[in-house]
């Protein structure tokens, strides 16, 4: 009822997607569904029974002026362009699904269904940037259930375990073994990806939630898969490899492919921290401040391994069964200052949003395209019904533009490591081993975003 809007293919930045579950109202303070992602806690404020539905849409757009290469070659401009939406299946990342409950001064619980952690892009498959990426397409549904008691009359604390069931559609170009030419001809293109659902990894969000008077302080935090070091290690059921025009091109594996390829991907998850402050100033008036704590550093690489029958001979000596994409995340922080009017029937409020960059300037490519980012918005709500409040927030980011200088990718890396016979200690194989051994990703970078939330509660 809540969510009327539908688009195609998805693109964004890296990993996190900063509007879920939020219109412009939800924080570490929130007393709604919209805790059980921010801070489990802010559950035990819930009021009888409630059920909320959301989502977005968002559009982005992205510019990539490479910077020529030492062979004067000068390369065109490559724009990209798509929409996240919450209609697809698994359940998009751009949708939220929530119902629970609270027990009087006592407790309140509730279950959700909502993607934390995405990342989607998609290039012009010839384009330029096409060694480091041509699509990218990680989601990851989390079914989560959240509890939240009342240790004191001032103070909550929340619990909220998730399953994370993954999946992944992975497209790039990769050059032979020793190769490091960008001649299309030579270039292999991988078409990797889950099939279906896969088995979960595990998160666990805690918080508590401290109100006096006119005040509130909630803090959260949320863990990287557990047990694992935050890794998460996904089987590739659905592997192709099209040859290059100068190995006779077509598929690896012929048609039908007949799962010819087997192979795994294995990348990690941050862990994230949430603290947010708000004060009631007036009856109306009420001013809300958040930091968020996003743990990417860990986030380094997304490593692929491939395996095939015998008989296909040009896997391994000369088709890569061991490629490593280069991601090089860094921690980044997140803060919001918000200002919202309400009464009775309506609430208004307007964020203003800072985020530091996830990708070091150096690191930056088609893979990672992230930099300091500036982003308004606007929200408002308004009580329908009696029993039904419909709320709907605007956002739009900009991006200071990124200039990579020096790219840490040395597209002379994987023949010079060829020609030492592989010595594992040298700069050059060093390189290759980390996924840096690539085209040079140097130039310049732009993104713009526009988004649009809508959420329905339903209060019972």
């Amino acid at each position: 009822m809540a969510v009327t809007l539908a688009a195609p293919s998805a693109l964004a930045g890296p990993l996190d997607d900063a509007h879920v579950a939020d219109t412009g109202f939800s924080g570490p303070t929130s007393g709604d569904l919209t805790a059980i992602y921010w801070n489990p806690a802010g559950l035990g404020l819930l009021q009888g029974p409630q059920l909320m539905l959301g989502g977005s849409l968002q559009v982005t757009s992205v510019r990539v002026d490479r910077s020529s290469s030492p062979g004067s070659t000068t390369f065109p401009t490559t724009a990209g362009s798509g929409t996240l939406q919450p209609f697809r299946w698994p359940l998009g990342p751009a949708s939220f699904i929530g119902i629970g409950a609270g027990f009087g001064h006592r407790f309140g619980i509730a279950i959700a269904l909502y993607s934390p952690f995405s990342s989607t892009l998609s290039m012009p498959e010839n384009a330029p940037t096409r060694y480091q990426l041509v699509s990218l397409d990680l989601n990851h549904l989390a079914p989560t259930i959240g509890l939240a008691i009342h240790a004191t009359d001032s103070i909550q604390i929340g619990v909220a375990p998730s399953f994370v069931f993954p999946t992944a559609h992975l497209v790039f170009k990769e050059t032979p073994v020793g190769g490091s030419s960008e001649d299309p001809t030579t270039a292999s293109t991988y078409d990797l990806a889950t099939q279906g659902i896969l088995v979960p990894a595990y998160i666990l969000s805690v918080g508590a939630q401290y109100r006096r008077g006119r005040f509130s302080l909630g803090f959260s935090y949320t863990t990287a898969p557990l047990g694992t070091s935050g890794m998460l290690n996904l089987p590739l059921d659905n592997a192709h490899i099209v040859l290059s025009s100068a190995a006779g091109g077509g598929d690896l594996c012929g048609s039908p492919n007949n799962h010819c390829l087997a192979g795994e991907m294995s990348y990690r998850l941050p862990s994230i921290y949430n603290l947010g402050a708000t004060w009631q100033a007036t009856k109306n008036w009420s001013v809300t401040g958040v930091v968020r704590w996003l743990r990417y550093g860990a986030h380094d690489t997304i490593g692929i391994l491939l395996s095939g029958p015998p008989d296909k001979t040009a896997l391994g000596p000369s088709v890569p069964d061991h490629v490593v994409l280069y991601r090089g995340f860094q921690d980044n922080v997140d803060l919001r200052g918000r200002v919202v009017w309400e009464d009775k029937h309506m609430r208004l409020g307007a964020t203003l949003r800072l985020e530091t960059s996830a990708v070091p300037a150096a690191n930056v490519n088609a893979a990672a395209i992230d930099g300091t980012k500036l982003e308004p918005s606007v929200a408002f709500e308004m009580r329908i019904w009696r029993q039904i409040r419909m709320s709907a927030g605007y956002a739009f980011l900009w991006m200071f533009p990124v200039d990579t200088g020096t790219s840490v990718f040395d597209p002379t890396a994987a023949t010079t490591c060829a020609n030492t016979g592989g010595d594992l200690s040298s700069a050059a194989c060093q390189a290759r081993m980390n996924g840096q051994a690539r085209p040079s990703a140097a130039g310049n970078y732009r993104q713009w975003r526009q988004t649009l939330s809508v959420m329905t509660t339903f209060a019972f």
